[in-house]
């Protein structure tokens, strides 16, 4: 069996670290820089280049998306023209995953270029962590998986709040939010979700659930602005929520959305390492490289 390279993508090189020593792979360098005009340059270096081996590329698609999802697909190509027999590519945060639908006449399926765009560049495996909508994944040609984690999520609010309401702020996140709160025996419902296409604006109406004395544990994969969490927690706390966590997987936390969830009343925010952040007070992150080396184990030994 050839060996298993980690080779670090943008914005991912303590990840990279991780999954290589949890998986006992090989860790590659890679070279980079910026041209005088922009144009961006990657080289490999690695003991098996040009010798056969499996090559994983680790790369999160935040900051910088466009440039961070060149740069991983300049990798995958590199990778498949270097020796690798087959390309894994591991990128817990896809970028321009929740453009996933055509909302107005004359948009493209940003996703859907970003999945063909890394098949095309020679990545036969993709392996992501709860993208915004996993139906979005069979436009993958290869093989995908999309690991789970808001179990561990909720598993580590239950340190802050006691027998909570695992809530979704919109149907379209009821699925992690179901997946986690049955995995703890917990109860589990949504708030009803209405968006204004031509100006975008948010509205929020509970459902016919009970949040009275209640603690609220808040489940969603991507915070960007903090809107939705924050009109989320003021709906739970106006239907009398004693507390509100808020976990989520993919934390951009973008023009101040962590004060700005914070100050709408949440107690805590629970996030994992998909995107860079810095914890505090508030913020805590959680590692979730042993939940991918185990999907990546799946694949490599199936």
């Amino acid at each position: 069996m050839n060996e298993l390279v980690v080779i670090p993508g943008p914005n991912a090189a303590s990840l990279s670290k991780s999954i290589a020593l949890l998986s006992g792979a090989a860790l590659s360098n890679v070279h980079r820089k910026i041209f005088p005009d922009g144009e961006i340059y990657v080289r490999l270096e690695h003991i098996y280049l040009n010798k056969p081996h499996r090559a994983l590329i680790v790369s999160s698609m935040y900051p910088n998306q466009a440039s961070s999802f060149l740069e991983t697909m300049l990798l995958i190509d590199a990778s498949k023209r270097h020796g690798a027999s087959e390309v894994i590519a591991l990128i817990p945060y896809i970028a321009f995953s929740r453009q996933d639908k055509v909302f107005l006449s004359g948009e493209p399926i940003s996703i859907e270029v970003i999945l063909k765009g890394l098949y095309l560049s020679g990545a036969s495996h993709l392996i992501t962590a709860d993208i915004h909508n996993p139906k979005s994944l069979r436009e993958f040609p290869g093989t995908f998986t999309n690991v789970m984690v808001s179990d561990i999520l909720v598993r580590e609010s239950l340190k802050y709040v006691d027998n909570p309401i695992i809530l979704a702020p919109d149907i379209g996140a009821l699925e992690r939010a179901s997946f986690a709160a049955k995995k703890h025996g917990l109860d589990f419902d949504y708030l009803v979700k209405t968006r204004d296409k031509a100006s975008g604006e948010v509205t929020y109406e509970p459902r016919e659930v009970n949040l009275s004395g209640r603690n609220i544990v808040i489940v969603d994969d991507v915070i960007s602005t903090g809107g939705t969490i924050a009109e989320s927690t003021k709906v739970c706390l106006s239907r009398g929520a004693l507390s509100i966590v808020v976990v989520a997987t993919h934390s951009l936390f973008v023009g101040g959305a962590r004060d700005r969830i914070i100050n709408a009343g949440v107690k805590k925010i629970i996030t994992t390492n998909t995107v860079p952040v810095i914890k505090d007070e508030a913020v805590e992150v959680i590692d979730i490289s042993e939940r991918l080396v185990e999907a990546i184990r799946e694949l490599t030994e199936s």
